[in-house]
């Protein structure tokens, strides 16, 4: 029996998931035609991996058909639904593979990555998603880095608050702030209105972190319980935040699975109705054509019976009739007997059996090992120079990871209108190197540094522009000994070159002139 659907929020999204909890595979895998470009471009941002990514999106769809019993058809909220769901199952591949989940099971796979959805929320498609692409982009731009980078950590990097805030280097609480500010902005700017519930309660003030999935697999669940046993509740501000973050992977530029992809997750969806097809068959009930056959072999035993008393008078014993006494007679049913071989015979057949498989696997035997030498020469050549390409491409591959370990993806940096990129040099002597990217059109940019010492905690590097002969500090950046970006502001009334970049050694708290220690220096042409 099908779980009943709300006709007051009925769209093709939610059609497709009703026909999906009724067995239908086929609509799964319109579903998946449907879905898949967004969910592969979110678990790919996620996981940044592109076979990590392939094998969780296969993973995906069975799982959809498996929960789908979780689904609220009442609510009727498919798109933010079908979107958490991806997004739990890249963040829990993203914590497995970090070693964050210990004991792993199916089970536990399945209870993580159930959507936990308000009952109270506006019911999103796919197609109403992308119409508000534009309001939200505009939205999440109107945020301060700061603020982009702590959803950033939230939502596609899967850190927990306790996990930001070790890498931030700042107390859990102000994390916890930053979170409560950030979305709050993003949903004013979002609704173009100021926010006008505000939240007392202490249990209502987890609504922020728990949207953005910065809690880990228990406390989500034990929130979640504590919202349900909280009255009253604001369900319906939740489930704006949930629809509002269930937004921002349509900002991302689609990337789409390989063919080979798309094949393998359609076999796979081909293969379980077959298994569900097999099931059904097996239980059909016997067909009337089974009860005529019964019908016939009744009456042949019957018609048998009957033949075998008129024929009685009639039958003539054989004189040479060894194996049947003369007082018996074989009945018609009754198997035919069988004569042995005689000895010498079977012992002979079986000699020439044993002789003739002896041959064939001796045979086998010398064909495997000419094929096998014949295989070695020719191949060995081709061997030891793949070897020699995959160890070059190996050690490329090294030397990239190498270069771009813990490199982070800055929120707001591809969104830089008219980028220029500046290549920073170090003075004699020096080893560094870094580049500033930034923007005369958005007043911002980024400081990028490699290989800089770290300086004593009563110095700090301070980055000067030469703006046509004036002297304008952008900021004291502290380095870690990764290489990180820092950002900054360009002042109002510089709207073009050329510019020229010096990074000072100062003290901690900065100067009010340049000093002559310089590190790094650049400028536009």
């Amino acid at each position: 029996m099908s779980k009943p659907v709300n006709t007051l929020k009925t769209s093709p999204d939610i059609e497709l998931l009703q026909k999906i909890y009724e067995g239908d595979y086929d609509a799964l895998k319109k579903l998946y035609d449907k879905y898949s470009p967004v969910f592969y471009t979110l678990i790919k941002k996620i996981l940044k991996d592109v076979q990590y990514s392939e094998e969780a999106l296969f993973e995906l769809f069975p799982l959809i058909k498996k929960k789908i019993n979780t689904f609220d058809f009442n609510t009727g909220n498919p798109f933010t639904w079908l979107i958490s769901l991806a997004k739990n199952k890249a963040v829990y591949e993203l914590r497995k593979r970090e070693g964050k989940i210990e004991n792993f099971t199916k089970e536990l796979e399945e209870e993580y990555v159930t959507p936990r959805l308000s009952h109270l929320s506006e019911s999103y498609s796919l197609e109403r998603a992308y119409e508000l692409k534009y309001k939200i982009e505009s939205a999440l731009n109107k945020l301060t880095d700061a603020q982009q980078y702590i959803i950033y950590l939230a939502f596609y990097e899967g850190l927990t608050r306790q996990e930001i805030a070790k890498k931030l280097k700042i107390p859990l609480s102000t994390v916890e702030s930053k979170i409560k500010t950030s979305l709050i902005n993003l949903n004013d700017n979002f609704t173009g209105k100021a926010s006008l519930f505000n939240v007392k309660n202490e249990t209502a003030e987890l609504i922020y972190p728990f949207v953005l999935g910065s809690f880990d697999f228990e406390e989500e669940i034990k929130t979640f319980n504590k919202f349900k046993g909280t009255e009253p509740f604001p369900w319906k501000l939740l489930g704006d935040y949930q629809n509002l973050v269930s937004l921002l992977p349509v900002i991302l530029e689609l990337e789409f699975p390989t063919e080979k992809t798309n094949e393998k997750i359609s076999n796979k969806i081909y293969h379980l109705k077959s298994i569900k097809e097999e099931k059904v068959t097996a239980f059909e009930p016997v067909s009337s054509t089974s009860s005529k056959i019964l019908e016939t072999v009744n009456k042949a035993e019957n018609d048998a019976a009957v033949n075998e008393t008129i024929d009685n008078n009639e039958i003539k014993i054989s004189e040479t009739t060894d194996e049947f006494s003369s007082s018996s007679v074989r009945k018609k049913d009754d198997y035919e007997p069988v004569i042995p071989l005689k000895p010498a015979v079977q012992e002979n057949q079986l000699k020439r059996k044993r002789d003739y498989s002896t041959i064939i696997i001796v045979g086998l035997i010398i064909l495997f090992i000419i094929s096998t030498v014949v295989a070695y020469y020719f191949y060995n050549e081709r061997i030891t120079n793949y070897e020699k390409q995959i160890q070059n491409l190996s050690t490329r591959i090294q030397a990239i990871i190498e270069e771009n370990r813990n490199k982070p993806e800055i929120p707001g940096l591809s969104g830089l209108r008219n980028p220029q990129t500046i290549n920073l040099e170090s003075r004699p002597g020096l080893t560094g190197s870094g580049e500033i990217i930034f923007s005369f059109n958005d007043k911002r940019g980024y400081l990028h540094i490699r290989n800089l010492p770290i300086l004593k905690s009563d110095s700090a590097y301070q980055l000067w522009g030469n703006f046509k002969g004036d002297f304008i500090s952008l900021g004291v950046f502290k380095v870690s000994p990764q290489p990180d970006y820092y950002p900054f502001i360009i002042p109002e009334f510089v709207n073009e070159g050329p510019v020229e970049f010096y990074l000072i050694e100062s003290n901690a708290s900065g100067s009010r002139r340049p000093g002559s220690k310089v590190y790094l220096q650049g400028r536009t042409d």
